[in-house]
């Protein structure tokens, strides 16, 4: 029959020879990874140590909060649109005491299973994540030129905001933001007209605490008497046909 002495140190050794082999095949026992809808976009950093991880993870998110201006709220994926749900994940390195799934508490508090795809990685941690939106502005690159909230705002709204000579109309039409400055269209394409319509809101607010004049917020354009005009408008800068012009995504 097996002694109590014997089986605590078996225990212990099978624990010091698991977490040799954690530390020898994947260096760093805990990792914080970026998911999409639970898929990995991107992995961040690796500590070795709980302690060290939570503090990564925490500065990555006061810095997250600090940073991000305009965050993205949806995502086209295979042709649909859909709501973004970005997270930052903490995984540990699986030893003999964890199972393969992890309960943690969700936005609303409840506990959630969490699996990963890996075998030998668990969840033990996650948090909301922001990621800072990028804009088609017409005239530039779709892909390669894209435009953040605040180079529209300084390009196109502050700048000249003092001179009476630059009167600016900003308007909404479908997913398009529009400013017109001495004849001149900017046209700045939105993932849908939700988007666009935060985009208009934001500009408008960082408008007034900048104290910009000389803008005129004209709202949505959609059932004005002006609607044509600015279809018009669209048609002349772009050679786009009314089909195109009218589009209420980047999806239609």
């Amino acid at each position: 029959m097996l002694n109590s002495k014997y089986l605590v140190k078996k225990f212990l050794k099978n624990v010091k020879f698991y977490t040799k082999m954690a530390r020898r095949n994947k260096v760093r026992i805990y990792r914080i990874i970026h998911t999409n809808h639970g898929k990995k976009k991107k992995s961040i950093c690796s500590e070795p140590t709980e302690e060290r991880i939570y503090k990564r993870f925490n500065e990555l998110l006061k810095k997250n909060k600090n940073e991000v201006v305009f965050p993205v709220r949806y995502n086209n994926e295979e042709h649909v649109m859909i709501e973004s749900e970005h997270e930052l994940i903490i995984l540990k390195c699986k030893d003999i005491f964890d199972s393969d799934v992890n309960k943690i508490k969700d936005d609303s508090g409840a506990y959630v299973n969490y699996q990963t795809n890996e075998e030998n990685w668990i969840v033990i941690d996650r948090a909301p994540y922001e990621v800072e939106e990028t804009f088609w502005v017409y005239g530039y690159h779709p892909r390669l030129q894209r435009k953040t909230f605040m180079w529209i705002f300084e390009n196109f709204i502050l700048k000249d905001s003092n001179n009476k000579y630059m009167f600016k109309n900003v308007v909404v039409y479908n997913n398009k933001l529009l400013v017109e400055c001495d004849g001149k269209l900017e046209m700045v394409m939105c993932k849908n007209k939700s988007d666009c319509i935060r985009l208009y809101n934001m500009i408008e607010e960082f408008a007034k605490k900048n104290k910009c004049k000389y803008i005129l917020f004209m709202g949505n354009i959609a059932h004005s008497k002006y609607k044509e005009n600015w279809i018009q408008k669209i048609k002349d800068l772009t050679h786009w046909n009314d089909q195109k012009v009218r589009r209420l995504s980047t999806r239609d």
